[in-house]
């Protein structure tokens, strides 16, 4: 009786009952592509990473068109609807490349 209140309890004082391991293993099993998010579209963005809708990767490919090439993968920060547990998920998928155009030799 004693350790089911126990238990009771813990399940009670630590919220869920689920530890963060068992968290970070779920965020761990998303599963796609890279992609670089200086030059794919739309429909690579839905593709290949995940938790990015149709409409948050219009916005990213519009805020690229308007703004120029990404300088940093947080400027996308700066993108109406994409805020920093999203990008701390997605990060592992995105890649930059290409910034400065075809002269640059980073």
């Amino acid at each position: 009786m004693f350790c089911l209140f126990a238990v009771l309890t813990l399940v009670l004082i630590t919220g869920s009952g689920v530890s963060a391991g068992e968290e970070k293993k779920e965020e761990e099993k998303l599963v796609g592509k890279t992609v670089n998010v200086n030059t794919a579209t739309v429909e690579e963005f839905v593709k290949n990473v995940p938790l990015i809708t149709p409409e948050l990767a219009k916005k990213i490919v519009e805020y690229r068109n308007e703004a120029g090439d990404f300088m940093t993968i947080e400027e996308l920060l700066q993108v109406d609807g994409f805020d920093r547990e999203l990008l701390r998920r997605v990060k592992k998928f995105l890649l930059l490349e290409g910034i400065g155009g075809t002269e640059c030799t980073c």
